[in-house]
């Protein structure tokens, strides 16, 4: 979300997950990206050993075991191995029934109409770890226990919408909405057992939060501080035992330390590795690096109430000067994938009509000319005794974003277009440059949700400003009625093909107006033990154990 210290903004999982975004922050500096082509191939499948030990190795740790009141990714990857949700995402961004018997849709008559109503059929006989059942109940429970003002949840966002939630009976639960919220499936991802927690005095202080109980496919063992999250199988689960023992979540802080551990052994997943680490994970015998897309999109965006800008044709003149590609290889070794708009390729709304444009300056030059730009002695255009010359504010303290930066300066002077990169302290950046609208050009990232609204992004009523109090996130100050119109159609369309059309135009016209220019969608890099099976790492924000139950080892500890 803005404001964030990260240089990376906004993320939607149906509540702003700050927790995925603070995976950026370790790899600020070093960088991340996403690859096209050269991922290297898995091994081919060998025999899986039924059970035995998997060690996880994280560089943070959970700061509680609720997932609903910690925006940590540690406390979200470890609840995603104890809990369960309505619905869940699988590594192609698809839904998935989880403790719903089906994903509610308005074809099999889980969604009404016009939206308010949602009905999800529970899965009969699903038990907590601690053998009670699971029921209707406890979905309501989650529910009020969100809505308490008293408990400190991460986010109401979307569960505010909701006007009740009915349990006709055990395995049915019917949510209201006050107003259609079209993100509904991103809400319920965490259920927690209403016999466990009905009674606390005070629900952010207990000892739940310690010692868990769930419906997961991993039971709680043991917390070690500063060490380690030790889960067992759970035999009862809903899906079947998992294939593995137990989950050793190990907690290592420092990554130079976490690849010594891996080269010995000790450690059999590691996600999240630098773009800098990337050679050293290649060269360790029994590893694989796999390099995943993820939904984080870098771009540049344009100030178009600068007078600068105002003209389409510098605007498309520019995109058109950029080589998406050489940044990739030269600023982030190929590990990246261009972009051409704000969707990512993951998303159902991705428009894959669209291609990111080639690099032609000639046609650039051929623009600025038509706009009225002559070049000059120096070699740059000029209009009027104005030369075209802008700042590029950018993120202090991430080195590859300045390398893109600077490649994106070169790249543009052999076009005729003179840039200067300006760095500011990524909480100035946030809180004054992009809020209050002082800069000329800026780059940054978005962290694309599940859900394709981007109304936030580009609705002229969300341009920051005094008129609206600096509120909303069209930085670039983009105006235009069609899309305004598309945005509203999108939010408040129930039908899923209606809506995919309506995002595939927004994408459309971001590339022939050109308020911001797309530079590539970036990479998670993992590194695993060849000894592992089935591992499937996950770009969404679900995260990348997912599909843990499935996880086995060729040869146990």
């Amino acid at each position: 979300m803005p404001g964030s210290s990260l240089g990376v903004c906004r993320l939607r999982y149906g509540r702003y997950a700050i927790f995925f975004v603070l995976i950026v922050s370790l790899l600020l500096g070093v960088g991340c990206g996403r690859e096209k082509a050269g991922q290297e191939a898995p091994p081919a499948p060998a025999k899986l050993q039924p059970g035995g030990q998997l060690v996880y190795g994280s560089l943070m740790e959970p700061n509680t075991l609720n997932p609903l009141l910690s925006d940590l990714l540690a406390t979200a990857e470890v609840g995603s191995l104890i809990f369960s949700g309505l619905v869940q995402v699988n590594d192609k961004g698809e839904w998935l029934p989880d403790l719903a018997t089906e994903v509610p849709t308005l074809q099999n008559g889980g969604v009404s109409r016009d939206g308010l109503t949602v009905t999800y059929r529970l899965r009969p006989g699903v038990t907590w770890h601690d053998g009670q059942p699971f029921t209707s109940a406890d979905v309501k429970f989650t529910w009020e226990t969100i809505m308490n003002r008293k408990v400190n949840v991460v986010s109401r966002e979307g569960y505010d919408k909701i006007d009740a939630v009915e349990t006709p009976d055990a395995n049915t639960v019917v949510v209201r909405f006050r107003q259609y919220y079209a993100p509904f499936l991103t809400l319920f991802t965490t259920i927690l057992p209403r016999h466990q927690l009905a009674g606390a005095a005070d629900i952010n202080k207990a000892a739940f939060n310690r010692a868990p109980v769930g419906t997961g496919p991993f039971r709680l063992r043991e917390w070690r501080i500063a060490e380690a999250v030790v889960l067992e199988a759970n035999a009862a689960y809903f899906r079947g035992r998992p294939n593995l023992d137990s989950i050793v979540y190990k907690v290592i802080p420092d990554s130079g330390i976490m690849l010594t551990q891996l080269k010995a052994g000790e450690v059999d997943i590691v996600s999240n590795v630098g773009l800098t680490q990337l050679e050293q994970v290649k060269a360790i015998s029994g590893v694989r690096a796999v390099v995943t897309p993820n939904m984080i999109w870098e771009h540049l965006d344009f100030n178009v109430d600068n007078a600068l800008f105002q003209d389409v044709r510098v605007r498309r003149a520019i995109a058109l000067a950029l080589d998406r590609q050489a940044i990739i290889t030269e600023a982030l070794k190929g590990v990246a994938s261009a972009a051409v708009g704000d969707q990512s390729p993951l998303s159902w709304a991705y428009n894959p009509a669209l291609q990111p444009p080639a690099r032609d300056v000639a046609a650039a030059r051929d623009l600025l000319a038509q706009a009225g730009f002559k070049p000059g002695a120096d070699g740059i255009f000029a209009k009027d005794g104005r030369r075209l010359v802008f700042n590029l504010v950018t993120t202090a303290g991430n080195k590859t974003r300045e390398t893109v930066a600077d490649t994106i300066v070169r790249q543009l002077k052999e076009a005729g277009v003179e840039a200067t990169v300006r760095l500011a302290d990524v909480p100035a950046f946030f809180g004054d440059v992009l809020r209050s609208r002082r800069f000329e050009a800026a780059m940054f990232a978005w962290v694309a949700g599940l859900d394709p609204d981007n109304a936030s992004l580009w609705h002229s009523r969300n341009i920051p400003g005094a008129g609206n109090g600096y509120q909303g996130q069209n930085y670039a100050g983009w105006r235009n009625q069609e899309v305004d119109g598309l945005t509203e159609l999108g939010a408040r369309t129930v039908d899923v093909e209606a809506r995919k059309q309506a995002y595939f135009r927004v994408q459309e016209l971001i590339v022939q107006e050109a308020p911001v220019i797309p530079l590539y969608f970036r990479s998670n890099i993992d590194a695993v033990r060849d000894v592992v099976v089935n591992y499937k790492p996950n770009p969404t924000q679900a995260g990348n154990l997912w599909n843990a139950r499935e996880w086995g080892l060729t040869k146990k500890r």
